[in-house]
């Protein structure tokens, strides 16, 4: 039967060389930096999950739709107010990230509060 040790050599490193990794102000720094950088990413996640899921929904809306219509120039109507609906929301998501992204570079204080 085999013994497995209790921690590994990886970890026991880690732990001895957190103390030295954030001593310091450059080890402030980098924790600050880390930091703004995770509460920033953690934001851009949870506004892409919400914008995913509301352009779902809008996109099966749109099928519904479609399925619905009789003749081509309906189908081709509702493709094009999608079309455009779809671009306008892209656009507004984006400009949304770079928000976030903006005040996280230039220290906006603490990301989505």
């Amino acid at each position: 039967m085999a013994i497995m040790p209790k921690s590994s050599g990886t970890s026991d490193t880690l732990r001895s060389s957190t103390g030295y990794a954030v001593s310091g102000d450059s080890g402030r720094a980098v924790a600050n930096a880390a930091g703004t950088w995770f509460a920033a990413a953690a934001e851009c996640q949870r506004e892409m999950m919400g914008f995913v899921s509301m352009r779902l929904e809008k996109d099966a809306e749109t099928a519904r739709e479609m399925t619905g219509c009789r003749n081509p120039a309906d189908v081709s109507a509702i493709q094009s107010r999608w079309m455009e609906e779809t671009l306008r929301d892209y656009n507004a998501e984006m400009s949304k990230l770079m928000t976030i992204f903006a005040k996280s570079v230039n220290g906006g204080g603490r990301i989505g509060g």
